[in-house]
């Protein structure tokens, strides 16, 4: 009676990424409604679980894909297909239901576009599952095997790597599936705070560009959308964790001879110093507007240091760790460029410390961090 139960409304409303349209998880309803009613309520593109029901059927498929015969478990495909996909809507971070999909992908018996829309759906649940975006790496992979043959390379910082493997269609297929990926990634940071998973995974899409097709246009398009969604994320450091991979990005591009000049990337920007003379100047903005927020501090601190280095002519440190400040015998050639930036410091520091609020603890380790690392 419980198997009848069971897989009686899993077939006909358990398969919900064939409908052709992008649906979204809603709430888990509490009713009294029977078993043999249906589990899952569609309402305007989103659908529910009803509580009384699905804990059963979860419990009656997590026994039977677990505790089946292996070799047996194969040979209904569409019914693995079915109780996976149940299952990864009420529990994705169960790894034993990603691994059965794996294998069905493989044999030919699940199609990837099918996948792909389960694993959104899955998201726009729970966006934060990272083992729905290692699926997604997983599936991108498996896709690349299929359309070309040439062997595996590693991703690259700002090298674009032959691609002479590759046809058009190859490269046009994989730039709209990365880009697609990048759409995902925004959405899915949206929909949670602090989604560090969602933000690692779209570290590894541009890394991606870079070891397949190049990475150029990708990178004009991420570093304008980036620097508007961290204006309205600002306590968020993983979002200027990724524009910090862009800006080492632009100079692996300039080193690799990727690009002739830094105009090819921003077109308002002649030198690699203005540019990130530039991001100082859109951090010291965003540490005026809004107070109290440590994270634009600790991306203010890279800028600095990659500043530093592009300003100052400092001798080679045999040491590592390098000592502290009053203790350094090096000397550093400081230019005028380099004495306004210490100025601008000071500056904002004399700001801080005046404030009746979080931010003035910000300003002295921020005074504190410039005396030990930069011995100004």
């Amino acid at each position: 009676m419980l198997k009848e139960n069971c897989l009686k409304p899993i077939s006909r409303r358990c398969t919900v990424t064939t409908y052709g349209v992008l649906l979204d998880y809603g709430n888990i309803m509490l009713s009294t409604k029977d078993m043999s009613k249906e589990i899952i309520i569609h309402l305007v593109y989103k659908f529910q679980f009803i509580y009384c029901v699905y804990v059963y059927v979860y419990m009656y498929m997590y026994a039977h894909i677990s505790m089946s015969n292996p070799n047996k478990r194969w040979q209904d495909a569409t019914l693995m297909l079915r109780w996976t996909q149940f299952c990864l809507l009420v529990a994705p971070e169960v790894a034993t239901f990603w691994n059965v999909r794996k294998r069905l992908l493989r044999q030919g018996s699940l199609r990837v576009d099918t996948d792909l829309q389960l694993t959104r759906l899955v998201l726009s649940k729970k966006p934060k599952c990272m083992e729905v975006f290692q699926h997604r790496k997983w599936m991108f992979h498996n896709i690349l095997a299929k359309r070309e043959n040439h062997s595996a390379r590693q991703p690259t910082n700002g090298q674009i790597p032959d691609n002479n493997g590759m046809n058009q269609q190859d490269i046009e297929f994989l730039k709209h599936f990365l880009f697609r990926e990048l759409e995902l990634c925004t959405w899915a940071s949206n929909k949670h705070q602090n989604n560090y998973h969602s933000w690692n995974h779209r570290l590894w899409v541009m890394q991606q560009f870079g070891s397949y097709i190049g990475l150029i246009e990708a990178w004009q398009a991420e570093y304008q959308t980036c620097h508007n969604w961290v204006s309205t994320h600002v306590s968020e450091h993983s979002g200027l964790h990724y524009i910090q991979y862009l800006l080492d990005c632009c100079n692996g591009m300039l080193n690799n001879k990727v690009v002739v000049s830094i105009t090819d990337l921003v077109p308002d920007i002649d030198s690699l110093q203005k540019l990130y003379l530039k991001e100082l100047n859109f951090n010291l903005d965003l540490i005026t507007e809004y107070n109290d927020h440590e994270a634009l501090f600790c991306h203010r601190r890279f800028i600095l240091t990659r500043l530093r280095d592009l300003l100052c002519v400092t001798p080679q440190r045999t040491c590592s760790p390098p000592p502290p400040a009053l203790k350094r015998s090096c000397v550093e050639t400081v230019n005028s460029d380099w004495s306004s930036v210490i100025l601008g410091e000071r500056q904002l520091i004399d700001k801080c410390i005046v404030m009746n609020s979080y931010q003035k603890v910000l300003g002295e380790k921020h005074a504190q961090w410039l005396n030990n690392v930069l011995a100004i």
